[in-house]
């Protein structure tokens, strides 16, 4: 007999979960762990993660997940006599968040102002934001950024020391777990 405990720490990709085999059913336990599908009812049919630590207790990081996507998982246990599953437990990875960016305005030779505000937190808390640019297009905050502190729901951001008669590409950003 096995139990899956609740799954905790969810990301985007990943979750934990694990579980407890609470009997033997008379033979040695040989295999145990945490199955796990889009589908209800996971088996081993499906992806699965095998423990090697104390069978009594234990919990295993499923990663390589899906953002936004509804995972069904069950804890497991095989002694010679066969697979038993536990309850099924269920939870939804995150999303990242949709940010907007606002018109680019008070251009001057070497400035510009813009922003933007966060429409979604993807189902996390949004940790940063701001706005990011580049001469080449789709920058990201691996290109120049600028954080900002202030509501995420509606925030402006001055752009300086900008090289004249250079085109920006500007985009505002966020960021959770």
């Amino acid at each position: 007999t096995v139990i899956t405990s609740p799954t905790s720490s969810i990301t985007a990709t990943s979750a934990n979960s694990g579980g407890a085999v609470t009997s033997n059913g008379g033979g040695n336990i040989t295999a145990w762990g945490v199955c796990w599908s889009t589908s209800p009812n996971p088996t081993l049919a499906n992806s699965f993660l095998a423990n090697t630590a104390n069978s009594a207790g234990f919990s295993s990081v499923i990663s390589g997940l899906i953002l936004n996507t509804t995972y069904y998982v069950r804890a497991y246990a095989t002694n010679s006599a066969g697979t038993s599953y536990g309850n099924q437990e269920t939870f939804t990875t995150l999303n990242i968040p949709t940010v907007t960016t606002t018109p680019i305005s008070s251009i001057t030779i070497s400035s510009a102002n813009s922003g933007g505000a966060v429409t979604s937190n993807g189902g996390a808390t949004v940790t940063s934001w701001g706005i990011c640019w580049s001469t080449s297009p789709n920058p990201t905050i691996a290109n120049s950024f600028l954080q900002n502190t202030v509501n995420s729901t509606g925030f402006s951001s001055a752009i300086s020391g900008l090289i004249q008669n250079t085109t920006y590409y500007v985009r505002a950003y966020a960021t959770n777990s």
